[in-house]
């Protein structure tokens, strides 16, 4: 899996938006990163053609297996 560093993080941080991290927040937005990374697999994994928008992942989670035939 994908997975984004802290140092990564701190790195892009710096380089595009010329802001330095501490080390405890890139270790926080590294982690949320690489979480968001695993569901966005998930997601795109799901034929979710035709579902109305939801308002959060279980919601999508739940109309995906509440489809007919899937």
């Amino acid at each position: 899996m994908a997975e984004f560093t802290p140092a990564a993080v701190a790195r892009l941080a710096r380089d595009l938006f010329d802001y330095e991290m501490s080390a405890d927040s890139a270790a926080s937005v590294a982690k949320v990163a690489t979480t968001m990374l695993a569901d966005a697999k998930v997601l795109s994994a799901l034929d979710l053609d035709g579902l109305e928008p939801a308002f959060s992942y279980p919601a999508i989670l739940a109309q995906a297996r509440l489809r007919p035939g899937k």
